[in-house]
């Protein structure tokens, strides 16, 4: 008996000192891997990189993430990719190839990857622009992330997004296709104007509260800087018009705002509204306030690097998106001076999708997941390498070092933006400005609203290929209105207009019976 309570004893010390043996090499391994995210995790299950280190057979794969920026990254994206690499090995046992492409590269290179059944895992999208979220999906481009895999390999992320938003991920078929990018959610247009010229000139910003209240400062502009385009607008920038008595700018549709109604505003209505204003584009660009240029400038920000653009216009222009501005205006300084009212137009601005054919889902929405919570990946692939492309000034602001040889300058295309350092110029509370912003904004009743475009394909294909012939050319005032617009119409009625909008009234009078939004 005695031995037998001794062999017992022998072999329980033994257990005991090979749990010991096995807390003590985990916890090494965890003191020399970066820290994984400085943001408390919400989620309550096991995080997927964790997961994926509990799996000794998990295989390494490699990825592949097309994205878009405003220019060329640098001489050392790969130096970055490599970098990102080491970590991923690390995490997920896997590599990613970083594959940027400039805004106006994006669009045909996603298609032609897509038609030529190309390899990748990874994608940009949105709602309304790039990689335009459900017209891709009906093409049968991106993979449903179920909820189930979100809860597998990324609830991290999935825990940062308030609920409340989620539904604007929705697709027509009540399905998820995407992973949104959580930022600013809330639209506001605004004139980004250099603060040199502001100050030179004495503008109040205070008194501008559409586009025609700038016209003054733009013919001052022209009269005293010979060397300096008043009025910059490009292919890819265009759209001072804005009408406050109106919700929908930039939405899916449009409607009165005292109308109880909520009557849908047909696009050749709006176009019939405009015609003062594109008399007083024409009137400007004759003037010499707008760049002969830009019916033919694909991309605004060529001409805007250059610095002598004084006034542009910006979509979104977000809390401390200034800092961006200033990088794609010469190292100006500007101002945002809004000509809209903000609206919240949701989650699904920006988001990350999974190429449909990609032979690597669950990895890439690991990798997805660590975009969006781990805070040193995110700073990695945004800002470069510590000390080589930027300084640390405290533990939420940094220094980029100039012509370092890394600059993406899309913080707002790789993940979750309130992971974010904070860059010279951007105030101490600009994440939190943000998401009062996005907290404050009017939510449209177009909220969660989409047209299914099945029935009515071949006339957008048409309605396309005319606004790309008339719109550029009418918006920057390149050509006579009292010529074009009439052609403009005609050709919009002829090419299926009247459908598309017929279309797009009978879905919206079931969306706002269905969801009770009028008696």
């Amino acid at each position: 008996m005695k031995k037998t309570k001794a062999a017992l004893l022998v072999k329980c010390f033994a257990l005991i000192l090979c749990f010991a043996m096995i807390a003590a090499c985990s916890n090494n391994g965890n003191n020399q891997a970066p820290a994984k995210s400085d943001k408390p995790s919400n989620a309550a299950e096991k995080t997927p990189e964790a997961a994926a280190s509990e799996e000794p057979a998990l295989p390494e794969v490699k990825l592949t993430f097309i994205y878009p920026v405003s220019a060329n990254p640098g001489p050392d994206q790969q130096l970055v990719n490599d970098e990102i690499n080491k970590y991923l090995k690390e995490k997920i046992n896997a590599t990613v190839d970083l594959k940027p492409l400039t805004f106006d590269e994006y669009e045909p290179k996603l298609n032609a990857m897509l038609a030529a059944g190309e390899d990748f895992d990874l994608a940009w999208s949105s709602k309304g622009w790039l990689g335009n979220y459900q017209p891709y999906i009906d093409r049968g481009a991106y993979l449903e992330i179920t909820d189930d895999m979100i809860s597998k390999y990324a609830p991290e992320a999935r825990a940062n997004i308030p609920d409340k938003f989620w539904p604007d991920m929705l697709a027509v078929d009540g399905k998820v296709y995407g992973f949104p990018i959580y930022q600013v959610a809330a639209k506001t247009k605004s004139l980004a104007i250099q603060k040199r010229f502001i100050d030179k000139y004495n503008l109040d910003v205070s008194t501008i509260q559409s586009y025609k209240d700038i016209e003054p400062f733009l013919k001052t502009l022209k009269e005293s800087e010979p060397d300096i385009i008043p009025l910059g607008l490009a292919q890819n920038s265009w759209g001072l018009y804005t009408d406050r008595e109106k919700v929908g700018e930039g939405l899916v549709l449009s409607y009165a705002k005292d109308d109880a109604s909520l009557k849908y505003i047909s696009g050749l209505q709006i176009l019939d509204e405009k015609k003062a204003y594109y008399d007083d584009m024409r009137r400007w660009y004759q003037a010499g306030y707008i760049n002969e240029d830009a019916p033919i400038i694909q991309n605004i920000n060529d001409l805007k690097s250059k610095g002598n653009v004084a006034v542009s216009l910006e979509f979104t222009s977000k809390p401390g998106g200034e800092v961006g501005e200033m990088a794609v205006n010469g190292g100006n300084e500007v101002v945002y001076v809004p000509i809209s009212d903000s609206y919240f137009t949701g989650i699904a601005g920006a988001m990350h999708v999974i190429n449909k054919g990609s032979k690597n889902p669950e990895r890439t929405l690991m990798l997805i997941n660590l975009l969006n919570t781990d805070s040193y990946l995110y700073n990695l692939i945004c800002n470069g390498i510590e000390g080589k492309h930027y300084n640390k000034v405290d533990d939420k602001n940094i220094e980029p070092i100039k012509d370092s040889g890394y600059a993406p300058n899309g913080d707002w295309v790789f993940g979750n933006q309130f992971n974010a350092f904070l860059k010279p110029g951007q105030a101490a509370d600009t994440w939190e400005r943000t998401i009062a912003l996005n907290d404050s904004a009017i939510v449209p009743a177009t909220s969660g609203f989409g047209v299914n475009e099945e029935s009515i394909k071949a006339e957008i294909a048409n309605i396309t290929a005319v606004n790309n012939e008339y719109q550029v050319a009418l918006e920057s005032g390149s050509v006579d209105p009292a010529k074009e617009l009439p052609k403009y119409k005609e050709k919009l009625i002829a090419s299926g207009q009247e459908k598309i909008q017929q279309e797009t009234e009978t879905q919206w009078e079931k969306f706002k019976q269905d969801k009770g939004l009028v008696k």
